[in-house]
Order: C-alpha cells, then structure tokens, then sequence
C-alpha cells in the first residue's frame, strides 16, 4: 500500500493515499437518489394507487407499483440504473471511483500512478504477562475485544516516535500466558534507500518494544499491559518487499498489474504504462487516445466532422466525403455487378431452353404428321406420354419393312449460272 496521486487522460493528478478514495469523473444524471452500495438498489418510494398507472421500459404495473426490468428503477421505470466496475460505489449521483480507475462507470484504467510515500508492514509477536482465558479464542466476545483494545492503544503509546508508525493490527491470540500476533502497519517516503531505511525501522520497533519490557517500574505503574523481554520477535516472513517493481505491482490497478513498469525520479516513484506520454517506448495514437485494457494498451481513434481515422494507431485519415463517395462507388459496383449476374443468368436459361426443346419441338411436328399405315415408319409412346427417353421403350418396326422394295433417288445434276 502506498501513498500515490493518479493520473488519466481525462482529470489531472491530484496526490492522494493509496487506500481507495473517490475520483472526480463526470456524473451520469439520474433524478432519484439511492443509498451508496457496489450494485445498484431502487430506493424510491411508490404511492399506492387504485389505478392501474403507466410503466416505461417494459415494466408491468402490479399491486399498486411497477415491477421494473434488471437495469431500470423509478416509479415508472424511467430510470436507467448504472453499474460501477471495477469496486465503485455509488452515491446516488454518480459512480465513485477506487483512485487506480476512473470513467463514469469506473471502467478505465489509470495510464499511472504517482507515489511519494509506500505503506509497509512488519510482523512481530509478543507474550503478555496475563492469563489466557477461553474467552480470548472468541473474536466476538467482549473479553477479546476489551484486551485488543487495550493492546492497540498501549503500543501506538509505545511506537509513536518511530519513524512511519500508524496502528497496530491483531492478527491472533494464542495461550502460553497471551501471546500476541500483530503487524505494524508502516508508512515510509520514498527514497533510494527505501529498503534500508525499512530495515531500521524493523529493528526500532523491536528495541523501543524491549525497553518498555525491561522498564518494570513503568510497567507496575503506568502500563495496563506487562511485555515479556525475551518473547519480542520480528517475524521475517512477513517482510514487505520494497523493490520499485514490487511496489509498482502493488499499486497498479488491480487485474492490470503487468502492464505497469517503474520510473524512479528523486524521492517520488512514477509507475507508469506505454499510454503515458514522455516515457521511453510510449504508444503514440496519433488521433486517438490510449488506454489500458486488461489485454494491454490499445487505441481509440476519434472523429472529426471532416475526418474519420482508423488502424492500430489512428494513423489513417479518411475524409467523410471521400468515405461516403467510396461507399456510394462501391453500391453503384455492386448493383451492376448484380444486374450483370441477372442478364448473363437469363441468356444462359434462354440458351439452354433453345437447345434443350428443339427435339420435343421436332418430335411434335413428327408426331402430328405420323401414319403409323406409312412403311418404314415408326413411332414410340414413351415420347409422348411420358416426355422422357427410355431405352426399353424405343423398338424398331423392321416388320413393315419390305426388303425386295427398291428406293430410287435421283442424282443431282450440276448447272451451270
């Protein structure tokens, strides 16, 4: 945890504390108030009535009110509800931001985030010169919440001058008189020499923790609480780890933290992403606006009302005019190509009717002039009844046939013009 002011395309940086806080965004308008929660809830009241009132939206008026649609509230359903992402709140006005996001929905990602403190903790233990009664195990007993108030309240006396200090949090409490397992929750600038400045205070606390256990008298006298000397630990494996890229990790917002890198400048750690101009390898998005997207940075490209721009980087400019005279071409293309494809499939039909029906059409004068009394004719009903050839059905009529009949053709004779 740190402390960090933001920065997004849209709002300056302000220096904040890295726990959540609110960012101004611009409101989406709603007419009815509601109680702030991560989900939207329709608080406003309905007037019973014994007429059946109108509802908007697809909504259906039942007893008295209208039952409203998932994403509509309001006495008639007039109202759109808004989901805040990203663990927004809503205030009744508009969503409220964690300081890692912004948008009217929280929605975006911030390009960086500014840090000039970087919260800490350190993990320690002690045994309390007290009886360990069953109630302690109990974290909602009266017992246990008296004894770790007491605890709280003596070691902020205890640690106040140390450098960073801000609370005490319990995490167990275990017999053997009662040990105590706590962190000390830590807020330190940030320097070069973060780490070795942590160090230090890891060590401070447990010496200023020693000296008030080895001072009896105060503890007789003063103190509600009595420390056993030779219980102080640190506990190592609780250990922040203050490498800027480790704290970068921490800050960034949450399901993006791979796509923020360090940039260490004097005693502020800047961590940054490939939007935020001026850093080494930034994505410039011509006319368009980068943001951070869970798969990484990307382009949005705007318009203008002269210009359209598209691509990967919004590097291509496209007129209106000349866009709505290439699409004009384009359907003009496509109408010809499509009055085309009609006329070439038409002459091709009327082709195919030519050269498929010429034979019916002779069958048909064969057939009116047909004398089955004529010799050396003959004739098959498949043709006619059924319109098709069939193999079986075509005979020759070789009985008709008068082989002695001699056919004489006259030759032609050749004149001459």
């Amino acid at each position: 945890m740190t402390s960090s002011k933001l920065t997004s395309p849209t709002s300056t940086i302000i220096r904040t504390s890295e726990t959540p806080v609110a960012t101004t965004q611009t409101p989406t308008t709603l007419t009815s108030l509601r109680t702030p929660s991560p989900t939207p809830q329709r608080t406003t009241q309905s007037v019973l009535t014994t007429t059946a009132g109108t509802c908007d939206n697809g909504g259906t008026w039942i007893y008295g009110h209208c039952l409203c649609p998932s994403g509509f509230s309001g006495d008639h359903c007039e109202l759109q509800e808004v989901r805040c992402q990203n663990g927004g709140q809503w205030d009744g006005l508009k969503c409220r931001c964690p300081q890692t996001f912004y948008g009217s929905r929280c929605e975006f990602a911030v390009e960086q985030v500014e840090l000039d403190k970087v919260d800490a903790e350190v993990g320690m233990e002690v045994s309390v010169q007290q009886d360990f009664s069953p109630e302690l195990n109990d974290n909602t007993s009266k017992a246990y919440s008296d004894f770790t108030n007491t605890f709280r309240n003596q070691m902020k006396k205890i640690y106040q001058n140390v450098q960073g200090f801000q609370d005490v949090e319990i995490l167990s409490l275990r017999s053997g008189s009662i040990v105590v397992d706590y962190l000390v929750l830590l807020k330190l600038p940030f320097s070069g020499q973060l780490e070795n400045e942590y160090e230090e205070v890891r060590e401070a606390l447990q010496q200023e923790l020693k000296n008030v256990s080895q001072n009896q008298d105060s503890c007789q006298n003063n103190q509600s609480l009595c420390f056993k000397p030779d219980s102080i630990k640190v506990n190592n494996n609780s250990k922040t780890e203050l490498t800027p890229e480790a704290i970068c990790r921490r800050a960034a917002a949450q399901g993006y933290e791979d796509f923020y890198f360090p940039l260490v400048e004097a005693n502020r750690l800047r961590c940054v992403t490939k939007c935020t101009s001026g850093v080494k390898d930034a994505i410039d998005c011509n006319q368009g606006q980068c943001l951070l997207e869970r798969s990484g940075p990307v382009c949005r490209c705007f318009s203008t009302d002269t210009h359209w721009f598209s691509g990967s980087r919004c590097e291509v400019a496209v007129a209106w005019k000349a866009l709505v005279g290439g699409l004009a071409g384009a359907a003009a293309l496509l109408l010809l190509l499509v009055a085309l494809s009609v006329f070439f499939l038409r002459s091709q039909r009327r082709r195919g009717q030519s050269r498929g029906w010429s034979w019916e059409d002779d069958d048909r004068k064969w057939f009116e002039m047909w004398d089955e009394n004529t010799v050396g004719t003959f004739t098959n009903l498949g043709f006619q009844d059924e319109g098709t050839v069939k193999e079986e059905d075509f005979h020759v009529d070789l009985e008709s046939v008068d082989p002695n009949l001699r056919i004489h053709i006259q030759r032609p004779e050749v004149t001459s013009l």
